[in-house]
């Protein structure tokens, strides 16, 4: 799929302004998506696929060292949608990361937090989509991104690191950057010069708090890319977005 159908697809679901989604309210009427939830579900039934096709890969991109840093922010995500699914992250040595799963329709959705520093996490990526056989289209990556302030957050599909070091790491490994992420904005420093001691410092009580707040329209997201990701070239598919949280902020 490329970038431009990406974008339009999310246009459907909220109100741009010059790029950017303005603050709206929406209402949640499910719970954990399952094999018969009716989240997201696609308004044609697909084509029959290859096994590998029908697995879905969901990163949280971080340095397992320091899971409170901001630059472990996409385990935090993947946390949060672990504990949506009651899904139990246990330890796998083949893959060197910790693993859970869980069904949305009939895929099978697995959530990957690699147990390595942030310039290795592509070797866990990679052990990963070679014991499940889960090809890189099907994979979802969450991190932190500099370039964003803190409380808003982008859907990247394909294309350039920038100059993340986690995410070089996947697409060095997989010898692909096809492979969609969340871009969770941590802001940046003051002084410029600070950006390592920031990003691999702790986040404050106060950013904690903001977090919580913006952790089910993040989980919501993640429903929505993975509705991307699975619904066939050529097929359409309906969301209900539902949550009296506030609002996702791209």
């Amino acid at each position: 799929m490329s970038s431009g159908h990406l974008r339009t697809t999310l246009k459907r679901l909220f109100s741009f302004s010059n790029g950017t989604v303005e603050k709206q309210g929406y209402s949640r009427s499910f719970s954990a998506p399952s094999k018969t939830s009716s989240l997201g579900e696609p308004t044609a039934v697909a084509e029959p696929q290859p096994e590998e096709t029908k697995r879905v890969l969901i990163v949280g991109l971080g340095n397992y060292p320091a899971p409170r840093s901001r630059h472990s922010v996409g385990q935090f995500l993947l946390h949060q949608i672990a504990k949506k699914h009651n899904v139990e992250l246990v330890n796998k040595r083949q893959c060197k990361s910790h693993i859970g799963s869980f069904h949305y329709h009939d895929y099978e959705v697995y959530l990957l937090k690699p147990k390595r520093f942030m310039n290795e996490n592509g070797k866990c990526v990679h052990k990963a989509t070679e014991h499940f056989r889960i090809p890189p289209s099907n994979v979802l990556l969450l991190h932190d991104e500099l370039d964003l302030p803190l409380g808003k957050f982008r859907v990247k599909n394909g294309g350039s690191a920038n100059g993340h070091n986690g995410v070089s790491d996947v697409h060095d490994r997989l010898h692909c950057s096809d492979m969609k992420r969340i871009r969770i904005g941590i802001g940046r420093p003051t002084n410029k010069n600070d950006v390592t001691d920031w990003v691999l410092g702790d986040f404050t009580k106060n950013e904690r708090n903001l977090l919580a707040v913006m952790s089910d329209a993040l989980v919501d997201l993640v429903y929505q890319t993975i509705n991307i990701i699975v619904t066939p070239p050529g097929k359409s598919w309906v969301t209900l977005l539902v949550t009296s949280s506030p609002v996702v902020l791209f």
